[in-house]
């Protein structure tokens, strides 16, 4: 990314703005849906067996590349541009299903039927598309050189590399991060995650001081570093160093005499593992902030809304007429008169079914559609700055913050028990599709903006997709749970929705929230804000593991030395974007490796090799490895001359 304050960069889209393209047909539409639905499946099971997820733009390109030219297909590019955005349906609306719904079946609450699980996440995801219609002009045209979007730029990336030095330098490093992450992943031959405490002195200094630091070597988490610039990056890693050498230290230093509950076993917090300490305390920390930065990130964008309003206002009272005649093919959007209508469509029809399924009186309705509304608006803000920054979405941390507030004020309106439990989590799917599919789909909507592709014609059929996907998501959560269940020996592990059960659980219940975390968070963000640092950014560090953040910081730092390796600034400019090539195969491929493993994990295949992978020699030849991948990276980028 650029270091420089510049909003705006020089706009050369592969199909031409002033050019008529065909961009969507039977071809596309078919294919399209039919990756969408078979990626729901896949990567839904995935995420319920093992808690991971794998984005489906890289495996749907590279396939739908493969197609153009088996197939001989003279519009190949305009095709596979939208086949890859139809298809990232099938993972954009997964969250919403898979994070909450088998909650339900944990909580053992089965009487809630398969058209009632459907609607609120078919509804949120049609909204998520909504939202990031009425923010795509800000984001993708008028931040352009602001927000670096690593996941829609590595996508573009990847699109664009089909012919060419480029094609061979995309097929080159995207094999290397395949064969990387599949070694790592599957066979184990060193560790992915480098800790500090796999060697005596890092053990020592966790027992001593509670100071832990560790490194995610999955080689996209390198790439995604690469895309997002140091200046991010570096902000990013520092709120996770505050998070893990600042809070916990002192955590253990002020509270270690506090009683806590660590795998259902009470112990003193001095006793406690560091990752318990973070998860239970420094976390909501890290939450509270990511609140706080969708209000400022709202206020912020003031501007903005008033705009958006009055093409709203265009749109239903004049037709849009004056303010569309100029647009461009690549500045076309839907029909503000549409989304607005659309929006208040959607949020009236929750509202019904939320009086309908869950509410006892029309009071609690009301406070549901407010809080639902409310939430779906600040935090989407949060969603898409947090995927533009990053790559990343913390959506689970999102919708926890959402289920507390919503716990704490549904059960003042009287909801308790079950009746508490189903509503507060029917509120939570809903919110949590209109997230996942905000911040993942405007990725997609930035590649339609770095290739030239017609915003309106992805808006459309992007809801199609939204829909189908949403059904099918919230079936492999029905089949499964008749499958193998979600709770008992042989259950599928559901880690999140685990997680959303332990809270809800309690809290409809009586139990109670950490809510001076919550607002120290909060108060920091606000002091951030004052010092003129980015708080969105601090607060995705807070929140999230070290490991995730260090090798973001590590792409950075590449980046940036790349960036300056001549004095030539033409040099310079050359081989920052020869590392973006390299970073998108990094991402690429890492994906598809990492799938692979997954595949493979799944069908009971294991030639993981834990007992060497625990082992500091392991954690040494991670080391190597990961060094060895950077230099690759660096090197291919500096190879580059005028």
């Amino acid at each position: 990314m650029s270091e420089d304050n510049k909003t705006q960069r020089p706009y050369a889209p592969r199909m031409l703005p002033d050019k008529e393209y065909e961009e969507i047909n039977s071809y596309v539409v078919f294919w399209g849906l039919f990756f969408s639905v078979i990626f729901a499946l896949a990567v839904g099971y995935l995420c319920l067996k093992i808690g991971q997820t794998v984005d489906a733009f890289a495996p749907v390109s590279v396939l739908a590349m493969g197609m153009a030219v088996l197939f001989h297909r003279r519009n190949a590019f305009p095709e596979t541009v939208h086949i890859q955005a139809i298809a990232s349906a099938g993972t954009n609306i997964i969250g919403g299903a898979m994070f909450i719904l088998p909650a339900l079946y944990i909580l053992h609450i089965e009487d809630v039927s398969f058209v009632e699980m459907v609607i609120p996440i078919v509804l949120g995801g049609v909204l998520g598309v909504f939202l990031a219609t009425v923010f795509r002009r800000y984001f993708c045209e008028e931040m352009d050189g602001v927000y670096p979007f690593p996941s829609g730029s590595a996508a573009a990336e990847v699109l664009e590399s089909n012919e060419g030095s480029k094609a061979h330098l995309m097929l080159l490093s995207g094999a290397v991060a395949m064969v990387y992450d599949f070694v790592l992943n599957t066979l184990g031959w060193w560790q992915e995650l480098l800790k500090t405490t796999t060697f005596q002195w890092g053990q020592a200094l966790a027992d001593k001081y509670k100071l832990v630091f560790s490194l995610d070597s999955d080689a996209a988490l390198l790439g995604i570093g690469y895309f997002t610039g140091l200046r991010y990056a570096a902000i990013i890693a520092a709120g996770s160093f505050f998070s893990w050498l600042v809070c916990i230290p002192v955590a253990y230093y002020l509270g270690g005499n506090h009683t806590m509950v660590v795998g259902g076993t009470a112990m003193l917090l001095a006793d406690a593992p560091v990752e318990a300490v973070f998860s239970q305390y420094v976390r909501h920390i890290g939450i509270g902030m990511l609140a706080m930065s969708g209000i400022i990130g709202l206020l912020s964008m003031s501007g903005v809304v008033v705009r958006v309003a009055r093409r709203a206002v265009s749109d239903l009272f004049f037709g849009g007429r004056d303010s569309s005649a100029s647009l461009l093919r690549t500045q076309q959007d839907m029909p503000m008169g549409q989304i607005v209508s659309g929006s208040l469509l959607i949020a009236v029809l929750f509202a019904v079914f939320f009086h309908v399924m869950c509410a006892e009186t029309l009071t609690q309705t009301l406070i549901a559609f407010v809080l639902a509304v409310a939430f779906a608006l600040m935090l989407s803000v949060v969603g898409i700055s947090s995927i533009a920054f990053t790559g990343n979405e913390p959506v689970s941390g999102m919708t926890i913050f959402m289920i507390i507030v919503s716990a704490v004020v549904m059960g003042n309106a009287g909801m308790h028990g079950r009746v508490g439990i189903v509503a507060i989590l029917m509120m939570a799917s809903f919110l949590c599709a209109t997230l996942a599919v905000a911040g993942n789909f405007m990725s997609e909507l930035k590649v339609a903006h770095l290739t030239g592709a017609t915003p309106k014609k992805m808006q459309q059929w992007q809801i199609v997709s939204i829909i189908l996907s949403g059904i099918v998501s919230v079936g492999v959560v029905f089949l499964l749970n008749h499958a193998y269940g979600y709770t008992g020996e042989g259950a599928l592990a559901a880690p999140q929705a685990n997680a959303m059960a332990a809270i809800v659980g309690p809290m409809m219940d009586g139990g109670d929230a950490p809510w001076p975390l919550y607002m120290a968070g909060a108060f920091f963000a606000v002091l951030l804000w004052m010092m003129k640092i980015p708080p969105l950014a601090f607060a995705l560090g807070s929140y999230l593991p070290m490991g995730i953040n260090t090798p973001v910081l590590v792409g950075g730092l590449i980046s940036y030395f790349v960036s300056h390796s001549s004095e030539d600034a033409k040099v310079n400019a050359k081989r920052l974007s020869e590392g973006n090539t390299v970073a998108s195969g990094f991402v690429a491929g890492g994906a598809i490796g990492s799938l692979i493993s997954a595949v493979l994990h799944i069908a009971g295949i294991d030639w993981f090799a834990k007992a060497w992978a625990a082992s500091p020699a392991a954690s040494l030849a991670g080391v190597a490895a990961y060094f060895l991948l950077c230099i690759f990276l660096c090197g291919m980028a500096r190879r580059a001359a005028r």
